[in-house]
């Protein structure tokens, strides 16, 4: 068995790990964009809210209805904010992920180079191995 064929099982776990923690990243960015996109939905409806609000007032509201909008008012800008903490934890959770990728990566390219350059000094020594042979048979003809 060559040396290079025992590294064979480290490089397929190195590589799946490496796939492992690319999936993982990529549940992490998706999640990421839905609490980005949720944030922004968020932000939207309580701009509409605030121009609704608006108009209704330029028409005349009682001091009633004045109450329930500046209560759901509140209460939008309260959801932002928790919106806003999710972002901020999704987004951390995206930079662990991605540093945890990056360092399976180069795990991963290391072995592949490393048993890369075993196979070429393999390679080469079977080579010459085989010249010498060839070398020495073709001495013996003579």
């Amino acid at each position: 068995m060559a040396p290079s064929d025992r590294f064979k099982p480290i490089q397929k776990v190195a590589s799946q790990r490496e796939r492992k923690a690319a999936a993982a990243l990529g549940e992490s960015l998706k999640q990421r964009q839905a609490a980005q996109q949720r944030l922004a939905e968020l932000k939207q409806y309580l701009a509409e809210y605030l121009a609704r609000f608006e108009r209704a007032a330029r028409g005349g509201l009682s001091s009633s209805q004045v109450l329930e909008y500046q209560v759901f008012i509140g209460k939008l800008e309260t959801a932002i904010e928790q919106q806003e903490k999710v972002v901020a934890r999704s987004e951390q959770h995206c930079d662990s992920s991605k540093e945890q990728w990056r360092g399976k990566y180069s795990k991963s390219k290391a072995m592949d180079n490393a048993v890369d350059r075993m196979r070429l000094r393999e390679a080469k020594e079977s080579e010459r191995r085989e010249q010498a042979e060839s070398d020495e048979r073709s001495q013996r003809k003579r």
